[in-house]
């Protein structure tokens, strides 16, 4: 369960050091980049479902990427074969960030950022990259705007990829959860660190 930070609780904010665009605009940006990658392999292929019916994913993909309806639809058979392979883990970081969206936020909105994040949280690079975003800040931006509570937690200013999966395994009582891919890269003792809690790895990933 995620405690409700109130202003004086919450992490500083901090500002961006670039110009940020819009936080839909991110949005549409992160979902395209999470479909395209998942087409070309750099994450997994249940990615192009992002979790959801086909209908749903249709009607996010008109309101975000309107006339770009790469490869879609997919037939029905081969749909719910890659919505299947999505693991456990991953509608389980979706049920997290749904737990901290921003009050007053757009929940539908809100919704398909959680699938994407939840989607790039499964590749083996930044989330930042696997959300096509341009850097850290950008991802700041998005969180700060679907999912304050969630931001804001993040006192530490810890890797959100990271930090996403921690908050993860407090709530299902598993320390020291970690991102499946991680244990790829190259970066990993940088990010976790050479304790215990940096090798356990996220159970039902694969």
């Amino acid at each position: 369960m995620i405690h409700a930070l109130t202003p004086m609780e919450a992490a500083p904010f901090r500002p961006p050091t670039a110009l940020v665009p819009p936080a839909e605009a991110l949005l549409a940006g992160a979902v395209a980049a999470v479909l395209r990658h998942a087409r070309e392999g750099s994450l997994p292929l249940f990615a192009r479902t992002l979790g959801m019916p086909q209908r749903e994913l249709l009607a996010l993909v008109e309101h975000c990427l309107p006339g770009r309806r790469d490869n879609m639809p997919i037939p029905a058979s081969k749909y719910a074969a890659l919505a299947e392979h999505a693991p456990v883990v991953f509608h389980e970081l979706v049920a997290l960030l749904l737990a901290g969206v921003t009050p007053g936020v757009d929940g539908r909105q809100a919704g398909w950022l959680a699938r994407a994040v939840a989607a790039a949280g499964m590749g083996r690079r930044h989330l930042w990259q696997d959300l096509g975003l341009a850097g850290r800040e950008e991802v700041l931006a998005l969180l700060r705007h679907y999912f304050l509570p969630l931001y804001a937690a993040n006192t530490d200013d810890i890797k959100w990829k990271r930090f996403l999966f921690e908050q993860l395994g407090r709530t299902l009582g598993r320390p020291g959860l970690r991102p499946p891919g991680c244990g790829c890269c190259e970066q990993a003792a940088a990010c976790f660190g050479s304790g215990p809690a940096a090798h356990a790895a996220a159970d039902g990933a694969d």
